[in-house]
């Protein structure tokens, strides 16, 4: 090396970038990577909530359709109409945050990994309460009202939905070069 000059240039964007600013960290940014399993997996939840939602009006309204009788409508408005408002308000609430991530995410905004996050522990609380609910549903007569299996394997799912991918948005250099308006 000797007398030869090195040719070491210093990065001094992160001196003198404007407070409340990202100064994008070197390596990889976009929406490619795992971020696209992410935008399939938005795009499917906003598909499935749509398709249960749109479904409501024919179970809200059992005797519109003559689906009961009188004796089972009584029985109808104790248990399931309960779990069924749950299912509506729960399905409401995270189609909103599912539209909401969804522009996040194609304007690539500051927010859209916190909102995501935000999405994936809405999702447990969802299950949980679901599962709550199913478990302490009680048919007078019968001896298990409810079979609580799905509702437990939708709770451990979105358990292990987050916590693989709330690390991946609190870590990843992808997600912090990428949202960064």
């Amino acid at each position: 090396m000797g007398d030869q000059e090195r040719n070491t240039e210093v990065d001094t964007r992160q001196l003198f970038a404007e407070p409340g600013t990202r100064v994008e960290l070197p390596g990889i940014s976009g929406l490619g990577g795992w971020l696209i399993l992410i935008q399939i997996s938005l795009i499917a939840s906003l598909l499935l909530l749509v398709v249960d939602l749109s479904q409501v009006s024919v179970i809200m309204n059992p005797a519109d359709r003559g689906m009961f009788s009188e004796a089972d409508l009584d029985l109808y408005h104790r248990v399931m109409n309960p779990l069924l408002w749950y299912g509506v308000i729960s399905n409401v609430f995270l189609l909103i945050i599912v539209i909401v991530n969804l522009v996040l995410l194609y304007k690539k905004k500051r927010q859209f990994p916190r909102m995501m996050i935000m999405l994936y522990l809405a999702n447990v609380l969802a299950a949980i309460g679901t599962w709550i609910m199913i478990g302490q549903t009680e048919i007078p007569g019968a001896l298990n009202a409810f079979d609580t299996t799905p509702a437990r394997n939708l709770t451990i799912r979105s358990i292990l939905t987050g916590c693989i991918f709330i690390p991946y948005f609190l870590k990843s250099v992808r997600v912090k070069n990428t949202f960064i308006k």
